[in-house]
C-alpha cells in the first residue's frame, strides 16, 4: 500500500457513492501511476474527564496497513496539526493489557503526551475502525488525498490486532464513505479545482 504517512494537516469528509465515482475517475485520470490500496485498522482514545474550556485537548489513534500489525502507528492530533510515533506489536498488546510504563522507557514526546493523558485525564480506547483505502498522489504536491470506503465499527477493542475477529466483530454492517486531504501548508490552487469539477460532475451539473 502506497505510505500514507501524515503531513500536517488533514480535512476528512464524508461522502455518496455518487462523490466516490466522481472523485475515483478524477484522482485516477490525475494520478493513475501514483496510486495504492489497503487495509486500515485504527482505535481511536478518549478523554472521558472534562477540560477547562481553554485548554485545548489532543486526541490520539493507533494505525496499521493491509491487516499486519507488526508496526503501529500512534497519531497525535491538536487542532489539524499531527504528530506521529511508532508503536511495536508486543507494546501494542502491553498497552491493551494495561501495561504503560513502555511509554515513558521509549523517552519519545509523542508517546510521554499519550501517557500523560492515559494517566491524567483518564483516555480510553473509544471505537475501532477498519476500513479500505485507495491513496493518490500527485506529482510536484505536497499532499495526498484517499478515498476509504467500507468504513466499518467496533467497540471490541481487544479485537483491535487480529483482523479476523474484526471482520467477524463487524460483519453486516453497510460501510460508510470518506474522502480525506492530508497536507502540508496549503491545498493547491489545482486541487481545489480539480474537487470542484468533481463535486459538480457528482451533481450531474
Amino acid at each position: 500500500m502506497t505510505t500514507t504517512q501524515p503531513y500536517q494537516h488533514q480535512l476528512l469528509y464524508q461522502i455518496t457513492p455518487e462523490d466516490y465515482n466522481a472523485l475515483r475517475t478524477q484522482l485516477s485520470a490525475a494520478a493513475p501511476e501514483a496510486s495504492g490500496t489497503g487495509c486500515v485498522h485504527t482505535l481511536r482514545f478518549n478523554s472521558y474527564r472534562p477540560l477547562p474550556e481553554d485548554m485545548e485537548k489532543a486526541s490520539f489513534a493507533l494505525y496499521y496497513f493491509d491487516n499486519d500489525p507488526t508496526y503501529l502507528l500512534l497519531e497525535r492530533r491538536l487542532g489539524d496539526e499531527r504528530t506521529t510515533a511508532m508503536v511495536a506489536e508486543a507494546e501494542c498488546r502491553a498497552l491493551l493489557a494495561g501495561e504503560t510504563d513502555w511509554l515513558l522507557e521509549r523517552r519519545n514526546p509523542v508517546l510521554r503526551e499519550f501517557y500523560d493523558g492515559l494517566t491524567e485525564q483518564m483516555l480510553l480506547p473509544q471505537v475501532l475502525l477498519t476500513y479500505h483505502r485507495e491513496v493518490y498522489t500527485l506529482d510536484g504536491l505536497d499532499l495526498w488525498v484517499a478515498l476509504d470506503t467500507d468504513i466499518r465499527s467496533s467497540l471490541q477493542h481487544m479485537d483491535f490486532l487480529d483482523p479476523d475477529l474484526l471482520a467477524r466483530d463487524t460483519a453486516g454492517q453497510e460501510g460508510q464513505l470518506r474522502l480525506a486531504i492530508s497536507y502540508s501548508n496549503m491545498i493547491p490552487e489545482n486541487m481545489v479545482q480539480l474537487l470542484a469539477r468533481t463535486a459538480a460532475h457528482a451533481a450531474g451539473l
